[in-house]
């Protein structure tokens, strides 16, 4: 029976080492994400900035202003829902939660699987709702010149 508690034992920490991994994956994507949503909204800020100064808005500079406050928007959130530091279970126990004493070392390996199995499945879901934040903000970056149309089509038909 050790045998097999082992063996579970070594699979149970391998599949939370990959969940970290891919927690530090999913970071690194956001990070990227992020700074290329600055970049964005810098670029926009730029036309928005020229209006304010110029006092000039065009239905092209509402359109931009439109844009960067969508960035800005699309960077807050992914900052508050990717970016954030949020707590990931660990990989393994702590010492005073594994040294139980009147109990015999195949009761503490089963009794230990069942928390695995809840980190794991904690690490799993934590790491789903971040790539599905990642991931719908990425497709409503894609989505940006329809917001830059819509803004500048309104200004347009308002005569700007």
């Amino acid at each position: 029976m050790s045998e097999r508690l082992d063996w579970i034992e070594e699979a149970a920490i391998e599949n939370m080492k990959a969940h970290h991994a891919c927690a530090d994956v999913i970071a690194k994507d956001a990070a990227t994400t992020l700074t290329v949503f600055l970049a964005a909204m810098a670029g926009g800020m730029t036309y928005a900035a020229k209006a304010i100064e110029q006092k000039s808005w065009t239905w092209f500079s509402i359109g931009a202003t439109a844009f960067t406050v969508w960035f800005f928007v699309l960077s807050a959130l992914l900052v508050w829902k990717c970016l954030m530091m949020r707590p990931i279970p660990p990989v393994y126990n702590e010492p005073r939660n594994l040294n139980q004493s009147g109990f015999e070392l195949e009761a503490l390996k089963e009794a230990e699987l069942e928390g695995f199995q809840r980190r794991i499945d904690e690490a799993a879901s934590r790491n789903a709702r971040v790539a599905k934040w990642l991931n719908g903000l990425r497709l409503s970056a894609v989505g940006s010149p329809i917001i830059f149309i819509l803004a500048a089509t309104v200004a347009w038909a308002a005569g700007r």
